[in-house]
């Protein structure tokens, strides 16, 4: 019995989420005087993909997809490449990052929409690259590559066309999570989805994992907050487990107290990425 997670989605958690740094509303051309729209997955992936497109020669495979609602406005990281330098990889800007933010948002954090989405596209030489939709508009950030990145980038599979739309896997822990977003409903929020893992003749299927949590979406978070983390098959909306944490530290250095645990792992949103057990998939 042995879930497949603890290697892979801490790869993908320090390779993406905390290198995301965002475009100002303000800074994206003619829709920016919108007060923070918000998409689905749906609604943002073919940005994503015509953004993907034309990058570089084209040739680029979805892998992962991350939707991030914040409260607050969070700036962007001081010193990128610093992050991608600490996961053995080298982060390649390809925009200007001076100025760069996460946009405040309030709204319903069930719906499964966020002001920002971020998308992980692969090539064949295994470069990733990071491609944000925000406004309606996208813009690739950057690119990840080295020995390291091209390995972990290599073990992840492609999200298939016919993956359930972010409101829906938010619909489907919609019941486990009301509590929570009852008693926290201005809380960080993150829709991830990953198309795949295989590892080591080990493996998983497209998976969305839906995250709130009372920590600041950022990397200088601090204190201690509350977590609810819930996984859904990304294929037939069925949820494979859920938890709640309590007295986690913001600053990734966790030890939680887990709630009503069913499965899946404990997390906040700059957070360490911890393994499942208990399940053979």
């Amino acid at each position: 019995m042995f879930y497949l997670a603890a290697a892979v989605a801490i790869a993908v958690a320090v390779l993406l989420v905390a290198v995301f740094v965002l475009p100002s509303l303000g800074g994206l051309g003619s829709n920016s005087g919108n007060a923070n729209p918000a998409l689905t997955y749906a609604g943002a992936r073919p940005v994503a993909d015509r953004t993907a497109s034309g990058f570089a020669g084209g040739g680029w495979t979805l892998l992962v997809a991350f939707g991030l609602v914040s409260a607050t406005t969070v700036p962007a990281p001081a010193n990128t490449t610093a992050f991608g330098n600490l996961t053995g990889c080298m982060l390649t800007p390809e925009t200007n990052f001076t100025g760069l933010s996460l946009p405040a948002f309030s709204g319903n954090r069930s719906a499964g929409t966020a002001p920002a989405w971020e998308f992980g596209y692969r090539n064949s030489s295994n470069t990733l690259a990071i491609v944000s939709v925000i406004n309606g508009e996208g813009l690739v950030l950057a690119t990840l590559t080295g020995t390291e990145c091209s390995f972990f980038v290599g073990a992840l599979s492609p999200v298939p066309s016919d993956v359930i739309n972010s409101s829906a896997a938010a619909a489907a822990v919609e019941p486990e999570a009301s509590a929570f977003l009852s008693a926290h409903p201005n809380a960080s929020a993150e829709f991830a989805l990953i198309g795949g893992i295989s590892l080591l003749g080990r493996g998983i299927g497209p998976e969305w994992s839906i995250l709130y949590n009372t920590c600041a979406l950022g990397p200088t978070a601090t204190g201690t907050g509350e977590g609810f983390n819930a996984t859904v098959n990304a294929l037939s909306g069925k949820v494979l487990g859920f938890n709640t944490t309590l007295n986690e530290s913001c600053s990734g250095s966790t030890t939680p107290t887990e709630v009503g645990v069913t499965g899946p792992v404990a997390t906040s949103p700059y957070g360490a990425v911890a393994a499942r057990t208990g399940r053979s998939d």
